[in-house]
């Protein structure tokens, strides 16, 4: 999911029908955000872009507003690639996060305190991260998810060469993450962009894997898959076979879902894996609209 989006001042709006989107900048955060104006309470979900940084799912409004309709307030939310934010993925701090959540339960038509989030591949990755950390997080959709943390996204092959470090951090310190080797089939992803064999590679260092893991059984809440058998970026459906063996095996409370679609990474407009999403959301919000 490669878009791009203009940013605004926090008092900038913009009404359509019956929805209303903001342009956020305050308090360090960058964002859009979606909401019906009817008044009634909403339930919050915040969008979690991938590798391509900004508000990137902001210029899929069409599919927001049918987020809105089921009783939803959104919140399209950049952590990278945004003036203000760090230029690229490295070592971004979760606490970024929790301003997010506390800046959004503070707007009144939100129910406070209880957060969906739908994050599409390294958003995916953050998403069910966030869930592990966070308790607030009541349940989450990862679209072409990872199983483990990765190292963020170098500029380039000489880049890369310079050292690895996480894309994620915690309390100042980087979050432990499975590197990359350096290898012809690394050298071939990063100039092809063809990475899944890179990625695979990598996940065969099973003592790196098990440090690296993201303990999504902590996740208080549902949890939905979304994976791609053809995903050319990295093996996402064997990465959620990994998250549900990890679930079943630690007899997980809550339900979780995986459904593989026979398509390529980030498909998530594909009919089927589309129809999933919303359902799963109109589920799991006991405010939805009918």
């Amino acid at each position: 999911m490669e878009v791009k989006s203009s940013a605004d001042s926090a008092s900038g709006s913009e009404i359509t029908n019956t929805h209303l989107v903001k342009s956020i900048r305050v308090e360090g955060l960058v964002a859009d955000y979606f909401q019906g104006v009817l008044g009634k309470p909403r339930e919050a979900l915040i969008l979690l872009g991938g590798s391509e940084g900004g508000k990137s799912w902001s210029d899929h409004q069409a599919h927001i507003w049918e987020f809105v309709e089921l009783g939803y307030a959104v919140l399209s939310l950049a952590y990278f690639g945004e003036e203000g934010l760090p230029a690229r993925l490295s070592a971004i701090p979760l606490e970024y996060f929790s301003k997010a959540f506390c800046w959004f339960s503070s707007q009144k038509e939100v129910i406070p305190d209880k957060y969906t989030l739908l994050g599409v591949s390294r958003g995916a990755e953050l998403a069910l991260l966030l869930g592990s950390v966070f308790p607030k997080v009541k349940a989450v959709v990862a679209i072409a998810p990872s199983s483990v943390v990765f190292p963020g996204s170098p500029k380039g092959i000489l880049d890369a060469l310079r050292g690895q470090h996480s894309a994620w951090s915690l309390q100042g310190q980087e979050i432990q993450f499975v590197p990359l080797p350096y290898s012809l089939i690394t050298l071939h992803g990063m100039i092809t962009g063809m990475r899944t064999r890179m990625f695979e590679e990598a996940l065969r260092k099973s003592n790196a894997v098990e440090k690296a893991a993201i303990p999504v059984e902590k996740i208080q809440g549902p949890i939905l898959l979304e994976s791609f058998t053809r995903d050319q970026i990295w093996p996402s459906t064997f990465m959620a076979g990994q998250l549900v063996d990890r679930l079943t095996s630690s007899g997980f409370r809550y339900s979780f879902k995986h459904n593989a679609h026979d398509t390529t990474h980030s498909n998530w407009s594909f009919a089927p894996c589309w129809t999933s999403i919303l359902a799963f959301l109109r589920e799991h919000n006991a405010l939805a609209l009918p």
